[in-house]
């Protein structure tokens, strides 16, 4: 996608071209007329000088009309070019505020590249865009209504947040998101049937991006990723597991809700093994041993890649396990601990 300043560059010079060429067309008559009418004591050279500094308003005065019919001309070349440089300022500033006003709905696109476009902005949506912004990733919206864009472009700076309104199963709307260059999109408005047919033109147009859909009826999981979804969440499912924890074994609920928000008091994350970081060819129980000394986190589990690029997870695996490169550990910890540990290890989280 191009350059949203190139973009209104462009079309700047298509709303204006003509207006710049009727400048030159002004220039070309006023000197042409000027050596017709008055020649006999300038050159041609003389007249485009002259109507240069004429049409451009500096009147140096060294050269002069000085037959009737010269200025006659004269006063009609300043006639007209005053009418065009007015007309000139007016479309100017009008494209300015036009310009001005697309920008703030989003409606010139993004040039972000490896973000999250999130399509929707109902309650999931608003609660993974914090999220988000809180583990500084970049991210782009499309909300469903445009009064919603600069309430969405105060929680981030441009380079990190962009922000659009439309309908998000468009596929317009979805290039304009830039999404053949995001690296996953998040498919969340309160509607089922417009987050199946939003993850399906997704599927099409970026056919290896990661989809994750977020569905109130879990009987669409299947569905949904027959239909080559990565994730399919089910907010309903999720809350209704929190609250049967909650009634009985509160404590769980809490640490649950302490882990899975990473601006509260701890935090599960993702970090892929690669041959320079420190456990790369460890089991899992040495490698819980050292992370844990080195960093205070604990392993959670492990993370195995399959042919399909996707991850089989596994939480507390068999000590004598064999972590490789490219397997992917969960880690979870204090806020103070998981800063401990990306420093340690070497790489940023996520995948």
């Amino acid at each position: 996608m191009a350059n949203p300043r190139f973009r209104y560059t462009l079309e700047l010079l298509r709303r204006i071209g003509w207006l710049l060429a009727a400048f030159a067309g002004v220039y070309v008559v006023a000197a042409v007329g000027f050596f017709l009418l008055d020649g006999e004591r300038y050159s041609l050279f003389n007249s485009f000088y002259w109507a240069i500094v004429t049409v451009g308003t500096v009147g140096y005065g060294d050269i002069v009309p000085t037959t009737v019919d010269a200025k006659v001309l004269t006063m009609g070349v300043i006639a007209v070019q005053i009418f065009l440089l007015g007309y000139l300022l007016s479309v100017l500033a009008s494209e300015g505020a036009a310009e001005s006003q697309r920008r703030a709905l989003g409606l010139l696109g993004t040039d972000l590249k490896g973000h999250i476009v999130v399509l929707g902005y109902g309650p999931v949506a608003r609660a993974a865009v914090r999220e988000l912004l809180v583990q500084e990733q970049k991210v782009a919206v499309v909300a469903e209504r445009a009064e919603e864009v600069p309430n969405l472009r105060v929680l981030a700076p441009p380079h990190r947040l962009y922000a659009t309104a439309g309908a998000p199963a468009d596929p317009e709307i979805l290039r304009r998101a830039n999404l053949p260059a995001a690296h996953s999109a998040i498919v969340a408005t309160e509607d089922d049937a417009q987050n199946m047919i939003a993850a399906l033109n997704v599927r099409a147009i970026a056919p290896r991006l990661r989809i994750v859909v977020a569905v109130s009826r879990p009987e669409l999981r299947d569905t949904l990723r027959a239909a080559g979804v990565t994730y399919v969440a089910s907010p309903a499912d999720t809350g209704g597991r929190l609250c049967a924890s909650a009634a009985f074994e509160p404590e769980v609920a809490h640490a649950l809700e302490d882990m899975l928000a990473a601006e509260v008091r701890a935090d599960i994350q993702e970090f892929l093994l690669r041959e320079t970081t420190p456990v790369s060819r460890q089991t899992f129980g040495e490698a819980e041993t050292l992370v844990r000394r080195a960093t205070g986190c604990i392993l959670l589990g492990y993370a195995h890649p399959r042919p399909d690029g996707e991850f089989d997870t596994s939480v507390g695996p068999p000590p004598e396990t064999r972590l490789a490169p490219g397997d992917a550990l969960l880690v979870v910890g204090s806020i103070e601990n998981s800063q401990r540990f990306r420093s340690w290890f070497g790489e940023e989280q996520g995948r």
